[in-house]
């Protein structure tokens, strides 16, 4: 973390000339209402069924209707004793092609068992399965966005296990080897705040800004609610230690992604508009299922307040303005500065790449720049200000050149995929079919002769 904030500051100061004597312009942004659809965020569908492959009309018809993720919860009851067979893993492969080949993203779930009482499986017959689904969650984990422990007790949630498996030690076997198979970008969301602290020996130190996002695997153990906002305790979420629990996870959630789903109210339990969104910024909520409960969400749509938790689960990045040099030699050179903020309830919770991109309004020529902003650390409620002066190539074309925001997928088979690409939620900023975001500037680049410019970040054609 220390490291991330050096390197920027000390690509602000190498790349600023004197900021005062280069003609600048102004461009003030105006904000969007609209619902916007964005990679790792919103409502998500629960789709369970084991026996039927992912249908590509299903998953085209979800996203469709704004959906980019979706939480696909493997039923595995008949292997509760068994490994898995091939014809079965070979099913899970299918699933995660059409997800891939849908353009979304997924929160993966095994569960042994749908009902308190059911029986699990024994530890043994977990890890032979995990060993089992290694190399598929490996092949797949630029399209996992997240990951559910699972395994344990009822719905994988995590609580009564016939098999022990919630004891601290056969916890930390199983969400320690899901955490070492996917890529230590990646997180592992596990039910309830007191089973972090189990697995970490009691360990209740929530993550801060020293270890956000650093690969330790006590950093990438994140939290689902699978009963958010059904009795005071959340169902069970909280204990009577219900104060100091719900401090952690507003601290943890900050830096590590929160969902899952509501469910049926209890007694009758109201659900008031202060109350949902007031919790939804308090533990950063990211993605709900939309299809439980529904006696909660429908409620939301009659109140009139579902379309705000559409836009502003996860992050919800907006421009604010932007400042640019309005034209520079080849070889000198590019001043611009920009001002963000996110108006979701958290921010991204994985890896995003931030580029600066120039095209040649004639020919079509691309180049591009990738800038030091690291998008995890653009909080809820924050504004971002960054300036920067990358060099342009000595041998660039002269000629107008559009000026575009990327925000893509740093995964190599994501990169060039626009559905895995960040959308501004911003009025008249365009949404190109290459994933950029038209930020509504034009270069003029010019053959003068051009003083070397004193820049580290450089712009590269592609």
């Amino acid at each position: 973390m220390r490291n991330r904030i050096i390197l920027t500051l000390v690509a602000a100061v190498l790349s600023l000339p004197a900021f005062s004597q280069i003609p600048m312009k102004e461009v003030r942004y105006q904000a969007s209402d609209e619902i916007i659809m964005n990679p790792e965020r919103g409502f998500m569908s629960q789709l369970s069924n084991p026996r039927e492959p992912l249908d590509a009309k299903v998953l085209a018809g979800l996203r469709a209707k704004g959906e980019s993720i979706i939480w696909r919860m493997f039923q595995v009851r008949e292997w509760r004793d068994k490994p898995f067979t091939e014809e079965y893993l070979a099913s899970v492969r299918a699933d995660f092609d059409a997800i891939r080949a849908a353009g979304m993203k997924v929160m993966p779930r095994w569960s042994y068992c749908s009902r308190i009482g059911d029986d699990d499986a024994p530890l043994d017959v977990v890890m032979t399965h995990i060993g089992q689904l290694a190399p598929i969650l490996k092949e797949n984990a630029d399209i996992i966005f997240v990951m559910n422990c699972g395994f344990i007790g009822a719905w994988g949630e995590m609580h009564s296990s016939t098999n022990g498996l919630t004891e601290p030690e056969n916890m930390k076997k199983i969400i320690f080897a899901l955490l070492d198979i996917l890529p230590p970008e990646r997180f592992v969301q596990v039910r309830y705040p007191r089973s972090k602290w189990a697995i970490l020996d009691g360990r209740r130190t929530p993550i801060g800004l020293d270890h956000a996002f650093d690969g330790y695997r006590f950093s990438r153990i994140a939290h689902h609610n699978d009963c958010f906002l059904a009795s005071p305790t959340d169902v069970g979420t909280y204990t009577e230690e219900i104060e100091e629990e719900r401090a952690y996870l507003h601290e943890e959630t900050k830096y590590t992604p929160m969902g899952g789903e509501t469910c049926n109210p209890r007694n009758g339990y109201p659900i008031f508009y202060s109350k949902t969104i007031r919790e939804m910024e308090t533990m950063h909520w990211s993605f709900l299922n939309s299809l439980y409960s529904r006696k909660i969400i429908d409620q939301w749509v009659s109140d009139g307040y579902y379309d705000e938790i559409a836009r502003r689960l996860g992050y919800r990045l907006e421009l604010v303005s932007g400042s640019y040099q309005t034209e520079a030699a080849a070889g000198s050179n590019f001043t611009f500065s920009l001002t963000l903020r996110n108006t979701g309830f958290a921010s991204p919770f994985n890896p995003r790449m931030v580029e600066l991109v120039l095209v040649n309004a004639k020919k079509g020529t691309h180049y591009k720049v990738l800038l030091p902003p690291d998008p995890r650390f653009w909080f809820a409620g924050e504004t971002q200000e960054f300036t920067y002066s990358p060099g342009l190539p000595a041998d660039m074309e002269p000629g107008e050149y559009k000026v575009y925001l990327n925000l893509p997928d740093p995964m190599e088979k994501l990169y060039n995929r626009p559905e895995y690409s960040i959308r501004l939620a911003n009025e008249g900023v365009a949404f190109t079919k290459e994933g950029y975001n038209d930020l509504g500037w034009t270069l003029k680049v010019t053959g003068d002769a051009a003083p070397a410019h004193h820049s580290f970040l450089r712009f590269s054609k592609f």
